[in-house]
């Protein structure tokens, strides 16, 4: 399996799992983590590709991966990563 293989398997059993522990946490506090994930995104996304020297890199940079893919799915549209679309619906939306 290749490594881009790997990591889509890999998402699509975490991102459900962090959807549902997310769901009782409001939308707009969720959105706010969006920019301390995307800099530990940005800042070890090679990580992912290369593996880290320091334990644990790779593993806090899937899972701040998985997080901001189950964030963004809450959005309307959803949000399409690597060829796959994720759309969930969050709980306060639905009070609406």
């Amino acid at each position: 399996m290749k490594n881009r293989e790997l990591l889509i398997a890999s998402l699509e059993t975490a991102v459900p799992l962090w959807t549902a522990e997310l769901s009782g946490t409001p939308l707009k506090r969720l959105l706010a983590e969006g920019p301390t994930l995307a800099r530990v995104i940005a800042e070890s996304g090679d990580v992912l590709q290369f593996r880290g020297s320091r334990k644990g890199a790779a593993a806090e940079a899937f899972n701040a991966l998985a997080r901001a893919l189950a964030i963004l799915s809450f959005l309307p549209d959803g949000v399409k990563f690597s060829g796959v679309h994720i759309k969930n619906v969050h709980p306060d939306e639905e009070r609406r």
